[in-house]
């Protein structure tokens, strides 16, 4: 046997045997892979200096779907995606159907998209950024018909494919996120850290591994134009080809102001891949078990934008080219013509899921390697390309649970900036708005909303 067979072996009999020590088969779970990929040449999405459609694949896109239920709770699914982002009409049309077909209420539907720029644009999102033709534009919204098709049918696959399961969760950490934001912060702030979810069969048998980072996840630049999901689709590949039998599944943490680091070449994104797969592997050695219990909670926080003033100084100091201003000012014209105004608020979706207890006894928290008992996190989804601030002060605010906090869930509209990044402005702090079209950078408030969103839907006020 090769070496890399042995250890590819070794690896997998490691998580099948430590999935025997973990609590009794008290959830159900079941697990769905799609193949998302476009047929024909499509626009990528994420780089506006790109000029070329879509010239082959060179890895497959997916979304995958892992549905759970414990006891006489509803079923949830998480479902995530290798697109740059959903949006909300997506998620909504996707919402109704599976409601429809299988009774699942919306609070209990999380989408996630990897933010990959190698993949297909959808919908109308970006749409400032490129220069596209009718039948562009047309050839990318059959497309997002038939992605919608393929979302009901995965998350319909995972709950039919419910079986009893085990659940643990481990924390590991990864090190090629840097802070892009160098010219405000030097030594800005940025996560390592790489949350891990478990499931396991009740043979012990690996059904998925749900693990997470926050970077952006663009090792690939404009001029690579074929489909690929970048860093994130490697370390799925890489983990389902070492436990075979396993969706791998990769959730997008609070990575708006990270890059992965260096970054453009292929060389490059197999390197992050397979270190971060490396991570979840390190981690699946030392999953605590979750007890049976998760509850969901769903709303909608709406974000207003800064007022007329602060949007004309946006506009005059933005630093882009002629034709991005003419795009948005079309969008905004074709806004007051439909509503009489341009939008003054960003409806953003504030999910959150907490798997097991609500803390640890003594109000201590879990440390990576830690095998407590009954343990569980709470996983926390903002639309959005989120900063990682979020991350941050969510930990600090709840010191007696894990928190697991993703951005580019269920809507990504722009950026959401915390209050540190809003005042210090650039890219993610307003300026990536434009691309977006949105009427300008967002108020101070939208940190402390954001915020309240999450304590009123945890249940603390």
């Amino acid at each position: 046997m090769k070496r890399r067979e042995f250890l590819t072996a070794v690896a997998a009999i490691g998580l099948t045997s430590r999935g025997v020590a973990l609590s009794a088969p008290t959830w159900q779970a079941g697990a769905a892979t799609i193949d998302i990929t476009p047929e024909s040449s499509l626009w990528m999405a994420g780089f506006a200096r790109r000029t070329l459609p879509s010239q082959g694949v060179a890895m497959p896109l997916h979304a995958k779907a892992l549905a759970l239920k414990c006891g006489g709770q509803p079923t949830a699914v998480l479902v995530t995606v290798d697109l740059l982002g959903v949006t909300a009409s997506i998620t909504g049309r996707v919402a109704a159907l599976v409601q429809r077909r299988h009774q699942i209420r919306r609070g209990d539907l999380l989408f996630n998209a990897s933010h990959t720029h190698c993949g297909t644009v959808v919908d109308e999102q970006l749409s400032v950024a490129y220069d596209l033709s009718p039948e562009q534009w047309a050839a990318i919204r059959a497309y997002t018909v038939q992605l919608e098709d393929k979302l009901a049918a995965v998350i319909g696959s995972a709950i039919s494919g419910l079986r009893p399961a085990r659940l643990g969760y481990a924390q590991g950490e990864a090190l090629f996120a840097a802070n892009r934001r160098v010219k405000f912060t030097p030594q800005g702030p940025v996560d390592h850290s790489v949350p891990v979810l478990r499931v396991d069969g009740a043979e012990g048998a690996p059904l998925a591994v749900v693990f997470g980072y926050a970077c952006h996840n663009t090792t690939l630049q404009d001029t690579f134009v074929r489909y690929h999901g970048d860093y994130a689709g490697v370390a799925q590949a890489a983990l389902e080809q070492r436990h075979p039998g396993t969706a791998a599944l990769f959730v997008a943490g609070c990575g708006a102001d990270a890059n992965p680091m260096p970054r453009g070449t292929l060389e490059l994104v197999e390197a992050h891949g397979t270190a971060l797969a490396d991570a979840v592997d390190r981690a699946l050695k030392a999953t605590a078990p979750i007890d049976p219990s998760l509850r969901t909670a769903y709303g909608n926080v709406d974000l207003p934008f800064a007022g007329e003033a602060a949007r004309e100084r946006w506009r005059s100091q933005l630093d882009v080219e002629e034709v991005y201003i003419r795009r948005h000012a079309a969008l905004m014209k074709a806004a007051i013509a439909r509503d009489g105004r341009v939008p003054t608020v960003q409806s953003d979706p504030v999910q959150v899921w907490r798997f097991g207890p609500p803390a640890l006894a003594g109000g201590s928290r879990a440390s990576y390697g830690e095998t407590k008992k009954g343990s569980g996190f709470t996983l926390v989804a903002l639309g959005g390309e989120v900063v990682v601030d979020y991350a941050f002060r969510l930990a600090r605010e709840y010191p007696e649970r894990r928190m697991w906090v993703a951005g580019y869930s269920n809507d990504v509209f722009g950026y959401v900036p915390s209050v540190r990044v809003l005042r210090e402005g650039g890219y993610e702090g307003g300026d990536a708005m434009i691309y977006y079209g949105r009427p300008g950078p967002f108020a101070e408030g939208v940190e402390e909303l954001i915020i309240g969103e999450v304590r009123r839907l945890a249940g603390d006020r």
